[in-house]
């Protein structure tokens, strides 16, 4: 089948990016022509070697260093051009350009969205995916699933690992489980070896939610049997983020052991940074991780990256597999003591962690995930 991926977010960090590309790679394995519809003069952070088209409806609108007032009056360009992408996607559907429509990215508003274009009627398969529904976004998507229930063609695709919607009585929502993230230039190295120095890696889009901070006094506090050495990387999109992460390379500068890199690593420079650690670090402290699957950690499966986690994120995971440990985030002393147990147990019980992470990337494994998109619910 001609596949098509409707793309219209743009992001500053690496996992959307990603994504695509897992769909790409993983419809073509699968015997697929996976081409991508985006918006005029889209800004693709990566090639990735397959036919574009192009939609009607200008360009991306961005919320980038917009204020409040601002932000309404571009989200209501957006609403008015994801309305105007979606009938230009509905017209190349029927003049046979594609099989399949994937929309990668959704939210209850894209819903809203398909119901006010001509979309709606589309006379290919749309599957439309949910990174995770939390209970104050349930009403609303619920609400607009209902009314986009009746058109056969619409599919709604929930990445998670919990079921929380097994008393809605909805018929065109499908839950799915997350993909693993995997490098796609360089080779994972699949059997575990500890050897100091011990890298420990915190990666990804910084927000302050992430608890830079107790994880930073935790590891200084540390007294490790093993020499430990710590690289945070983090990519903002808020100013305000930016600089209260600039603030912590400037109080732990004199930490030999701790390297700071403020910048988006993309592509093989992303695939490079996590290969070259033995451990990844997650003390993300916010309830809505519960729900929304965390790309991170399904990156660090995908590399064979054991891990340190909060409680929070995708707890289903730590109960099923021994791939690590979810953070005491009682105290920071708790915490310390933790980061000391957790690596002696590294070089100690590594078969355990083999075994846990073999185990999960067979679960989690991406061609799971294209069968999962593309079956009817």
């Amino acid at each position: 089948m001609r596949v098509v991926i409707l793309e219209s977010i743009v992001m500053p960090a690496g996992h959307e990016v990603e994504f695509d590309r897992i769909l790409v790679e993983e419809l073509k394995k699968q015997g697929h022509e996976p081409v991508f519809f985006v918006p005029e003069h889209f800004p693709f952070k990566l090639d990735y070697h397959c036919d574009v088209e192009y939609l009607e409806g200008g360009e991306v609108v961005t919320y980038a260093d917009a204020g409040k007032i601002k932000k309404i009056f571009l989200s209501l360009i957006r609403e008015r051009r994801r309305v105007a992408w979606f009938n230009s996607a509905y017209d190349k559907a029927c003049a046979h350009h594609c099989d399949a429509i994937i929309i990668p990215t959704g939210t209850w508003r894209y819903i809203r969205t398909i119901l006010r274009s001509k979309l709606k009627d589309s006379p290919v398969p749309v599957y439309m995916i949910f990174h995770g529904i939390n209970p104050h976004e349930q009403p609303k998507f619920e609400q607009q699933a209902r009314k986009v229930e009746s058109y056969q063609n619409i599919y709604l695709k929930v990445i998670t690992l919990r079921d929380d919607f097994k008393n809605s009585g909805l018929h065109n929502v499908d839950l799915i489980a997350p993909p693993v993230f995997k490098p796609w230039e360089l080779s994972v190295n699949k059997e575990l070896t500890f050897k100091p120095p011990i890298k420990i890696g915190f990666f990804g889009q910084f927000r302050k939610e992430k608890n830079l901070g107790f994880f930073l006094e935790a590891f200084t506090k540390a007294k490790f049997s093993v020499p430990v050495e710590l690289v945070v990387q983090g990519a903002t999109a808020k100013p305000e983020d930016g600089e209260l992460f600039e603030r912590f390379a400037r109080d732990y500068r004199n930490h030999k052991n701790i390297k700071f890199l403020h910048k988006n690593l993309i592509g093989l420079e992303w695939q490079k940074a996590l290969l070259d650690v033995d451990a990844i670090m997650m003390p993300y402290a916010a309830e809505r991780y519960r729900y929304h699957w965390g790309a991170m950690l399904f990156t660090a499966i995908g590399f064979y990256k054991p891990v340190l986690a909060s409680p929070e994120l995708n707890p289903e995971v730590l109960q099923q597999f021994k791939i690590g440990q979810a953070i005491d985030l009682s105290s920071v002393e708790a915490f310390s003591q933790q980061l000391e147990g957790f690596i002696d147990d590294l070089v100690s019980n590594t078969e355990e962690y083999q075994q846990g992470l073999n185990q999960a990337n067979i679960a989690y494994g991406q061609d799971k995930l294209i069968k999962g998109i593309l079956k009817s619910v």
